[in-house]
């Protein structure tokens, strides 16, 4: 292939078929999430008593979302393989055919020359998404390492602090925190901040990133 609009044709079908598979996944826990309670009672009592009432009416549902829920916990590393392969996929084509020379100012120091190609982008908490595909793609294929090489690790701090929240102090989101014990990949966490839940949405991305 010599363009970066030949690879995209050429893993259009793949690329469409990981999502198939990542939608298959997240359609699961759309069940855990469609049983709320609201109540107009303050904090007492009668909202206690409100909330044993809708217990009682929903235990069905409740317990339908319950076992979605214990479903979607049991394939979350078979989600983030996939949406690690969106990453693959995405991260090479950067790798390959990315022409971006400079490296914008306000980044962390890590982040050398070697890496302007993948500078570009839509700014993702602060940072170009190129760089947060470049970063999670190295993430989700290292999770068993001891510690994340740099820039990746820089670069996910990034996108666990830089929330635009304001304050002085910095508080890292778990979703994205490297250190959290509970996470192995931070590859289904990434695409979803980027807004990658479709094909159309990742292409749109891509097309963008390289100019095709």
């Amino acid at each position: 292939m010599q363009t970066a609009a030949d690879y995209l044709r050429l893993t259009a079908t793949a690329v469409q078929l990981l999502f198939e598979g990542i939608e298959s996944y997240i359609s699961i826990l759309r069940v855990a999430t469609g049983v709320t309670f609201l109540t107009s009672e303050p904090y007492g009592p009668k909202q206690d008593a409100e909330f044993e009432d809708w217990k009682q009416t929903n235990a069905e549902r409740l317990a339908a979302a319950r076992a979605a829920e214990q479903s979607f916990l049991a394939e979350v590393f078979a989600l983030d393989t996939l949406c690690g392969a969106v990453l693959q996929v995405a991260g090479k084509a950067l790798e390959i055919y990315g022409q971006n020379s400079e490296v914008p100012q306000g980044l962390p120091s890590s982040i050398k020359s070697k890496h302007a190609k993948y500078c570009i982008g839509r700014r993702v908490r602060t940072v170009p998404l190129g760089l947060v595909i470049y970063a999670a793609r190295n993430q989700h294929t290292h999770f068993n390492d001891d510690a994340l090489r740099e820039p990746s690790a820089s670069i996910l701090r990034l996108l666990a602090t830089a929330r635009g929240y304001g304050g002085n102090q910095e508080f890292a989101d778990p979703a994205f925190d490297v250190n959290n014990p509970y996470l192995t990949s931070l590859s289904s966490n990434i695409t979803s901040l980027v807004g990658w839940r479709s094909y159309e949405d990742y292409a749109a991305d891509m097309h963008a990133l390289l100019g095709t």
